[in-house]
């Protein structure tokens, strides 16, 4: 898939747009100074997501939190921006055969020449349900996490490591017997060739289910031809010390947040 970069000067940013999409470049232009007042938010906390309709396409803007002055410094000089990552990886993902939203652009706005805010855009995706559902339990849906376990290994031979490989980040749908997957939240990933301790470790954050984390990983493993149960313990392992230092730095934010109300 090849691009087309559109940079504009004059408003102090730099724009790139997926010629797939060419026909949104007037959106696409006026997103920095229409986001705040337009458009149905989605999600809201450290980035704002929202949902726009723009000529029959449902697409959803990422606006990236307004970094500190020595990350806009980096984002300028040395490491591309988190909009830029976005497009970019979800570009390669797409040509590598996995799923993801298509990317439709991103936006850099400048201020005082260095980077300041970001926005990638791409299309709404259609996929309806969560790895959220095993976070806590595996219920009903052993046969889903097992072509989840199928799906992952399809990533990882693939070279491609998500490091945010969260259950909010990971889409799926059921047809028939069939399960598809989408991935999400794509401005934090590797890619080459992978060890067997970064396969394994990319299931740390999955769920907080041993029974959930299990079941996946010894799919995994079996498909895979390595030892099940060394891997699953391998797995569980760092499971075990991801979630414990989630449960450390939970703590201190609440210790600073009860000092901070005296």
């Amino acid at each position: 898939m090849c691009r087309i970069c559109v940079s504009v000067l004059a408003l102090g940013m730099n724009i790139v747009i997926n010629p797939d999409y060419s026909d949104l470049s007037y959106f696409v232009k006026q997103l920095p100074s229409i986001f705040v007042k337009e458009g149905d938010m989605i999600y809201e906390a450290r980035n704002q997501i929202k949902k726009f309709r723009v000529q029959d396409i449902d697409v959803v803007v990422k606006c990236y939190k307004i970094p500190i002055f020595i990350n806009r410094i980096i984002y300028t000089l040395f490491r591309p921006s988190k909009a830029k990552r976005a497009y970019e990886y979800a570009i390669s993902l797409l040509d590598k055969g996995i799923r993801t939203p298509q990317p439709i652009a991103y936006v850099e706005v400048k201020k005082n020449l260095f980077f300041y805010q970001g926005y990638f855009i791409s299309r709404r995706e259609e996929y309806p349900r969560m790895m959220r559902e095993f976070y806590n339990a595996i219920g009903t849906g052993e046969h889903i996490l097992k072509e989840f376990a199928k799906f992952t290994l399809k990533v990882h031979e693939a070279g491609i490591l998500h490091l945010d490989y969260s259950p909010g980040n990971i889409l799926f749908e059921e047809v028939g017997n069939e399960v598809h997957f989408s991935l999400v939240d794509l401005n934090r990933m590797r890619f080459g060739t992978l060890s067997e301790k970064e396969c394994l470790s990319n299931f740390d954050r999955i769920s907080l289910s041993d029974e959930v984390t299990s079941c996946i990983v010894a799919e995994y493993s079996r498909l895979r031809g390595w030892d099940v149960a060394d891997s699953v313990k391998t797995a569980l392992c760092y499971k075990a010390k991801f979630w414990k230092k989630v449960a450390k730095k939970t703590a201190l934010k609440n210790k600073m947040r009860k000092e901070q109300s005296f």
